[in-house]
């Protein structure tokens, strides 16, 4: 019993004679924050790659039918005719749309959060970081928040610019004004130019020097600095470890002509610009500046891709051929890597791009325009039919379409993995080469990397500044550059105006550039859509986007203007 008192009075003198706040701190062991996950320069590594994962999933592979790149990029835009959403997309672009938030406010957010907690621990003493692996660090954290905001404000016009870690709810978010964010973009965008390693330097999916100055460029433009953007975009062009490529290259340019697909290997450089394994530097792609990386066969490389293909490619495994006796007969007998793949037609593209521009621009010169780029025609591909080997159109066949709009329409080859599927994924019998499995989530990928800069677009950045400049020569001499490796007529500078380089970028970067974006940025989605495509009946005021409903209700102590109109 005497024992047990004195054991008693030790526990009551040691519970009143703890510091409270020392005995309740809690010291995680094994719990990582970023007060203990940024401190070696592996751990600043291993954010920095955080980043590139958080661009690839946040613009590329989400999930949101939206927010997928055939929807994002060009759905509701000139370049796109009937699509799943025609009718409803502008009265859909209102502030309580999912996608209005998922697409771009809140990705670009997240990766200006996780840049803003990269860029702030470099700068403190626990960091082991010498002075030039501190500068690296902070320019490639300040490239992707320079690029967020300019993507932001393209959008949405002003928003809030938050340039610190966010470390407790805050609710008084006040808009700057977009000419403030393209600033701010500039700052860290010039800052990234100056201090990122040069091109030649830095893995493909790196960002390097040349990156940066690209998108200064754009920066630049948005605030009508021509003179600057000039500037930036010549450090890219004049390059000596850059070029346009102009001869046939890379994995599939021996590939074996298929007489019953002819359209399969491809026949010019263009073709083989967008062909699994030739979009990095290490495949001798010179003009690849960004490319944003999915390796089937790689671990942590993505299983796959986009979904461009299953979006933007028409259902032609659906597509029936009648025989002489009147029996429909499926064109081919099951989905097809060299007929677009198991694509579902959700998106297919105007006549402005499938014919005006291509008028305009030498139809039959244009190797961009070439029948192995553009696949208008289709070879019947089934022994079961009668007419085994014909084309649908130029034989004149009689078919029978349960959707017109999904099921045939041309293929723009540049977007599928025409002969890149993974060959687990074809079938044993290859009676009919090509041949696939139909099903599972596999089927819906497109099996490529993809661009985000390529240096044929800076030579249209630049075109834009010249013209912004009114130096109508210079800007004419880009787009020629570009229309040379395409084989298309020379143009004349009394042909230089906005619409025509926005006609290159069509012809060029289909797919690849942004087209919301851009036409966002120039105050031209309702004018050119009223112009072009119809079909999207756009609203005077939405020339942007409007700010989430969320974000503004969320936002008690202070108010977070809504965009005019919404």
């Amino acid at each position: 019993m005497k024992n047990i008192k004195i054991l008693f009075i030790l526990a009551i003198t040691v519970l009143f004679s703890c510091d409270d706040k020392e005995f309740l701190e809690e010291v995680p062991l094994s719990i990582y924050t970023p007060e203990n996950s940024f401190i070696t320069p592996s751990d600043f590594e291993a954010g920095i790659n955080n980043l590139y994962h958080s661009f690839r999933l946040g613009l590329y592979t989400t999930d949101n039918d939206f927010a997928t790149p055939p929807r994002s990029k060009v759905e509701g835009t000139d370049l796109t005719g009937w699509s799943q959403n025609a009718g409803n997309y502008p009265d859909q672009l209102t502030p309580t749309s999912g996608f209005v938030y998922s697409s771009y406010w809140q990705p670009a957010y997240k990766i200006i959060y996780q840049a803003n907690v990269i860029v702030g621990y470099s700068d403190s003493e626990e960091a082991e970081l010498t002075e030039q692996e501190k500068l690296e660090i902070q320019a490639e954290a300040r490239f992707f928040r320079g690029y967020m905001f300019k993507l932001l404000a393209n959008f949405y016009g002003g928003v809030p610019i938050v340039l610190e870690e966010t470390k407790e709810p805050k609710r008084d978010y006040v808009r700057a004004s977009r000419a403030e964010v393209y600033e701010q973009s500039v700052a860290d965008l010039k800052f990234a130019a100056e201090n990122l390693p040069g091109i030649s330097e830095v893995a493909s999916y790196r960002i390097s020097n040349l990156v940066a100055y690209h998108a200064l460029a754009e920066a630049y433009i948005c605030l009508k600095q021509w003179d600057n953007a000039i500037q930036a975009a010549s450090v890219v062009i004049d390059d000596p470890n850059t070029s346009l490529m102009t001869e046939r290259f890379g994995a599939r340019m021996d590939d074996e002509f298929i007489p019953e697909i002819p359209w399969a290997n491809g026949g010019d450089v263009y073709w083989d610009l967008f062909r699994d394994g030739n979009f990095n530097r290490s495949a001798g792609n010179t003009e690849a500046l960004w490319v944003v990386q999915f390796d089937y066969y790689a671990q942590g490389g993505s299983n796959g891709g986009t979904r461009w293909e299953t979006w933007a490619n028409p259902q032609l495994y659906n597509l029936q051929v009648l025989n002489n006796n009147g029996k429909a007969i499926k064109l081919i007998p099951s989905v097809n890597t060299y007929y677009g793949g198991r694509g579902n037609g959700h998106i297919n593209c105007s006549e402005y791009f499938l014919t005006q521009i291509w008028n305009d621009s030498g139809f039959d010169q244009d190797i961009r325009n070439s029948d192995h780029n553009i696949i208008r025609d289709f070879k019947v591909n089934n022994p079961a039919s009668d007419h085994h080997g014909k084309w649908i159109y130029a034989d004149n066949l009689n078919l029978k379409i349960n959707n017109q709009n999904r099921v045939v329409f041309p293929l723009i080859a540049k977007v599928s993995s025409m002969g890149d599927h993974p060959k687990d994924l074809w079938l044993e019998d290859q009676t009919v080469v090509g041949s696939m499995i139909s099903q599972g989530p596999l089927a819906n990928t497109t099996y490529h990397d993809e661009y985000q800069i390529r240096l044929a677009e800076t030579y249209l950045v630049r075109a834009e500044a010249y013209l912004g400049k009114n130096d109508l020569v210079k800007a004419a001499a880009d787009i020629n550059v570009i229309r040379s490796r395409a084989q298309a007529p020379a143009i004349e500078a009394s042909d230089v105006d906005l619409d025509y380089i926005l006609d290159e970028r069509a012809r060029e970067l289909y797919g690849e550039e942004n087209r919301m974006e851009t036409l966002l940025r120039l105050g031209l989605l309702v004018e050119r859509n009223n112009k072009y495509n119809p079909q999207f009946d756009f609203y005077d005021h939405q020339n942007l986007w409007p700010i989430p409903f969320g974000e503004i209700e969320k936002n008690t102590e202070a108010v977070l203007e809504q965009n005019p109109g919404y």
